[in-house]
């Protein structure tokens, strides 16, 4: 056996020593114990000689499957190289591993077999630094052993105590262990492991019932990251609110996109860490939190770089997806017409192009879960080129979508009917409000991006002058949303030119969402963002009904000239039609 096998601190090790390590690999012990008096002294031996800590870890048959040189944390097993395995069940791995110094597992060595989720682990204290023999015999070495496993949360004995959410983190059931107190090698060679193993499965099986978990939902721990950057931009206090609502949405956003929020984790750093976003630190915390809560997946609140999702993922164990993905996937899943999947696809396979490059087992991601559906997904597994020569073909399509739109949108100006187009942040109830004006049939949901494909109505008004009935073409158009993906924009862009078409834009705002004003404040930039400048706007707070009444006089002193209506009760519809036909008399002659 190759010196490799070897793994941790080898440095200084003679090559007798490294033998004596290798020939560990040949050692098995009976399937029903935790370790045997001979195992354990010969570990002790091997470890008072090279005078280091040894780490042997066994599968279930007895097998030695791995032997380390240094601590539990320095020889863990990495996240992917462990079997696979779910909440309701362990690794099928234990430790032995020797102490040479005579006090319990500390911290570290918990958390280690907590990241690795081992059967259990076996601290061996040795004494004194030289050989002791009896018999011919080494015995002696081991003083005293510690015996260390996972327990389910409703049976706990030693915890990590949970972090507050105002110092990074939040309310979270940390891994709970149960530590033995010292005890001899005679003891712990007579514990059965076996029963010791399928007990605790038992229990764990329970609590994973009990949960009700739905296996077809991605099990999800959000991470957001706030840094400097972001406190000079908006300032400390403004920009905590404003993390805080990026953090409450991207759950809104996951739950549209059919997982499951198990936990929101955070950090606050000067500058993200350009190899894993965060610290060393939080990584192992939401190592954790993956491992304890059963998630198969961590979302976080900003675009990743291929490198950081493969070194997040080598050290979480888990798959790894940004904001962009979700939302991508969001949309791979409302798209119906034909331009919609067109738009969508061309906006994943730009996003991935660049993400291609060693992903590795990239194809394996493909799957069913977040960030893997959508009409593009079968395309990441061919070569380069192919999906740049797709992307020409969509944009291509693209641009003929957008010169068709163009020649309906010049036949309706010819007839000279005046349009207003339905824009504002994603669920203000633009489709709602289209549905009770006109009589539409259009999707609605208490859902993000619920509708994607703009649809046009004829909404008869009065003349703001004549007093004379008038048409007005109303389309609703695609929800905005915080830092719209840039691939989305560009896809998009037959669509959004709905809005800068139009005649004039009726803002529509979710007054009882607590982040409303943000919200107004992101559509303009958005809008701002257009090549062609939209036309007038008038404002429209939406859900007054579920307002109160400190919020309503604010959005009145702050915007005296909008308009407060509730869609879904009919509330204030005749004053909107009156004032859009205020508005686009005004656009109209103006223009």
């Amino acid at each position: 056996m190759s010196i490799e096998t070897i793994f941790g601190n080898l440095q200084g090790l003679k090559s007798s020593q490294l033998k004596q390590l290798q020939r560990l690999y040949h050692q098995r012990i009976p399937g029903d114990r935790i370790t045997t008096s001979e195992f354990s002294q010969r570990l002790a031996a091997i470890s008072t000689e090279i005078n280091q800590p040894v780490c042997a870890y066994l599968n279930r048959r007895g097998q030695v499957i791995r032997v380390g040189v240094g601590t539990v944390g320095q020889t863990k097993i990495p996240p992917l190289e462990l079997p696979r395995y779910g909440a309701e069940r362990l690794s099928g791995i234990r430790c032995i591993s020797t102490h040479l110094k005579s006090e319990p597992p500390n911290q570290g060595v918990l958390t280690a077999m907590a990241l690795q989720r081992l059967d259990a682990i076996v601290v061996l204290n040795i004494t004194g630094t030289g050989f002791t023999r009896r018999g011919g015999g080494a015995t002696g070495y081991v003083k005293e052993a510690y015996l260390a496993h996972l327990t389910s949360q409703d049976t706990r004995a030693v915890t990590a105590s949970p972090t507050s959410f105002k110092t990074g983190g939040s309310d979270i059931p940390h891994p709970s262990w149960n530590l033995s107190p010292p005890m001899s090698l005679d003891v712990l060679t007579k514990q059965d492991f076996m029963d010791l193993v399928e007990g605790l499965e038992a229990e764990f099986r329970r609590e994973f019932i009990a949960q009700k978990v739905d296996t077809d939902h991605d099990r999800v721990v959000i991470v957001g990251v706030l840094s400097n950057k972001t406190a000079v931009r908006y300032g400390d206090r403004i920009s905590w609110q404003k993390f805080q609502d990026t953090l409450t949405e991207l759950a809104r956003l996951v739950d549209t996109a059919g997982g499951d929020v198990l936990h929101t984790l955070w950090q606050k750093r000067a500058h993200i860490h350009p190899q894993t976003v965060v610290g060393e630190g939080k990584v192992q915390e939401i190592a954790l939190s993956a491992q304890t809560l059963g998630a198969n997946l961590i979302v976080f609140d900003r675009d990743l770089s291929p490198a950081q999702v493969r070194n997040l993922e080598a050290r979480i164990g888990v798959r790894v997806v940004d904001r962009t993905e979700v939302i991508l996937d969001i949309f791979a899943q409302r798209a119906q017409s034909g331009a919609g999947k067109l738009q969508v696809e061309l906006a994943q396979l730009e996003y991935m192009l660049p993400r291609l490059a060693g992903r590795g087992e990239a194809m394996s991601r493909l799957g069913g879960g977040i960030g893997t559906r959508g009409p593009g997904e079968t395309k990441l597994e061919t070569e380069r080129r192919a999906i740049q020569r797709r992307i020409s073909r969509l944009q291509k399509e693209v641009n003929q979508l957008q010169a068709h739109r163009s020649r309906l949108r010049q036949r309706r100006q010819n007839q000279q009917v005046p349009s207003v187009a339905l824009v504002g942040y994603t669920n203000a109830g633009k489709s709602t409000l289209l549905n009770a004006l006109t009589n539409a049939e259009v999707y609605t949901a208490d859902q993000l991006f619920a509708t994607l494909d703009p649809t046009t109505r004829r909404l008869v008004t009065s003349n703001a002058v004549t007093g004379k009935s008038e048409e007005i073409l109303l389309t609703d158009t695609v929800g905005f949303i915080h830092e719209l993906p840039a691939s989305l924009m560009d896809a998009f862009r037959a669509t959004l030119e709905e809005v800068t078409e139009a005649d004039a834009l009726l803002h529509l705002v979710d007054l009882s969402h607590p982040a409303w004003l943000s919200h107004i404040r992101d559509v303009r930039d958005i809008l701002a963002q257009m090549p062609v400048t939209p036309g007038p706007a008038l404002v429209v707070f939406n859900k007054i009904d579920e307002a109160d009444s400190k919020t309503l006089a604010q959005a009145r002193e702050e915007f005296p000239l909008a308009v407060f209506i509730s869609a879904s009760h009919r509330l204030g519809l005749e004053t909107l039609r009156h004032r859009l036909s205020q508005l686009v008399q005004y656009a109209t002659t103006s223009g």
